[in-house]
């Protein structure tokens, strides 16, 4: 049912891409309940630098902005530059497609821990009103497929240090296996990466909204089946779920099969005691170490890039999209 939004609900303005929040994740060997707000009550610990793995299981917070959130939404699964090279009037439609739902449904609001973490912002993503009171059940599941994708890409990326991701539709990491992969009766996960610093592949479903324990098997059911067909390619699997309630904190779930007589792959950045380390950093200032990332960031870039691209001359200073990335040295244009 559909209500109207309540009288007494401030009228909030949207985010910016300077807002900052908290984003508590949950570290895990695999799918279980969801916690009960776990995220409010747990001893969290901060997210220790980019690029690799915690050394345990448990509760952490990272801080970053709605900058990086919508990055990860324009950037996760493919290149749209083959397909848009020649009609980039076309990357407006897919830019809004990608970003709306999350302007649209998602905001902030101010949160009491009950063990603050230094360093943190005190505020954390939630649904908005909009979501709440007036939203239709299929436009809930579309919202969700989207926070799912862009939190996996966040998670993956700026939190593990991952490559640039693909739709595994698309084919996945294997020749060989293309027209496997590209099987629409196969259930699968939704992406794959490589992971640089270890030379593994990896594979990865995303589940967005209300991420209850029967979701996350069956992402962990699309997992195993992936798993399966690349067989000996050495890779790892990894689930995540970005779970968010109506008044709720969003937080994240990433299940995973990373100790499974394996060591995990060392963080890099900041000192666990600095406070700058609830923040996973920015793949961006690490662009000058290798051609591949370079050319992977602007790649990534392609969208905001081809989207700019269409405009007349005159609306460019008006330009309303988001201008999400960093100038990249050798990026087209």
């Amino acid at each position: 049912m559909i209500y109207v939004i309540p009288a007494h609900v401030p009228d909030e303005p949207p985010l910016t891409y300077a807002d900052s929040f908290d984003v508590p994740v949950l570290f895990r060997n695999g799918p279980a309940k969801k916690p009960r707000r776990q995220w409010r009550t747990a001893m969290l610990k901060p997210w220790a630098g980019s690029g690799g793995f915690p050394a345990a299981d448990g509760w952490y917070v990272s801080t970053t902005t709605w900058r990086e959130i919508i990055k990860a939404a324009i950037e996760v699964g493919r290149d749209v530059t083959p397909h848009l090279r020649n009609q980039p009037r076309y990357a407006h439609g897919e830019l809004v497609a990608r970003v709306a739902p999350l302007y649209a449904y998602l905001g902030m609001h101010p949160v009491m821990p009950k063990y603050p973490v230094r360093g943190t912002k005190g505020r954390r993503l939630t649904l908005n009103p909009v979501y709440a009171y007036s939203t239709e059940r299929s436009a809930k599941n579309a919202a969700a497929y989207r926070l799912g994708m862009t939190m996996a890409e966040w998670a993956c990326r700026s939190l593990l240090g991952l490559g640039q991701t693909e739709h595994l539709e698309l084919g996945g990491p294997i020749p060989a296996l293309l027209n496997t992969f590209k099987n629409p009766k196969n259930k699968l996960p939704d992406l794959w990466g490589q992971h640089q610093a270890e030379g593994l592949y990896w594979l990865i479903e995303a589940k967005g909204g209300d991420v209850g324990l029967s979701t996350l098997r069956k992402g962990w059911e699309q997992l195993a089946a992936g798993s399966k067909i690349l067989g000996s390619h050495t890779h790892r699997t990894i689930l995540v779920g970005a779970c968010v309630r109506p008044g709720d904190d969003l937080f994240l779930t990433i299940d995973h099969d990373l100790h499974r007589g394996r060591a995990p792959l060392a963080s890099v950045g900041f000192d666990s005691d600095d406070e700058s380390a609830v923040g996973p950093g920015n793949l961006e200032d690490h662009l000058g170490d290798s051609d591949d990332a370079l050319i992977g960031a602007a790649r990534a870039q392609m969208l905001t890039y081809l989207a700019l691209r269409s405009l007349p001359p005159r609306n460019c200073a008006r330009c309303s999209f988001p201008l999400t990335a960093r100038p990249v040295v050798g990026a087209p244009g």
